[in-house]
């Protein structure tokens, strides 16, 4: 396990996927918690610090990305990657803002999605 203290926050309704990712991601030495939907997001954000959070864009509560503009708010300056299976091109064209780092297809490439994710925790 490699020395990382930092958080990173797992957003997806595919409790597969979800319990997948944070499973590797913990392998790599980071921190990792999941949540279900855009609610559990918000409340699990109002309890714990994260450093980053990896969100799907279609799920439940995350309707126009209601979710990132929360955010904002919420988490003021908290990285974002969004993650879709279907992506839609006003969409991305509308998350691609800060504290949005990126947006990646599914399926994701873990190389990829973790090259990402040590880009956006430097950041």
């Amino acid at each position: 396990m490699k020395d990382n203290e930092s958080k990173i926050l797992i957003a997806d309704d595919d409790e597969t996927f979800a319990l997948a990712t944070t499973d590797l991601l913990r392998r790599e030495g980071y921190e990792c918690y999941s949540a279900p939907d855009a609610m559990t997001v918000i409340e699990t954000l109002k309890s714990v610090k994260f450093d980053l959070l990896v969100s799907d864009i279609n799920m439940p509560g995350n309707n126009d990305l209601e979710l990132i503009k929360k955010l904002k708010v919420i988490a003021e300056g908290l990285p974002i990657i969004l993650i879709t299976g279907s992506p839609q091109s006003d969409t991305l064209i509308q998350s691609l803002k800060p504290p949005v780092t990126t947006c990646l297809n599914k399926p994701l490439d873990f190389e990829e999605l973790l090259t990402h994710i040590r880009s956006s925790l430097e950041k």
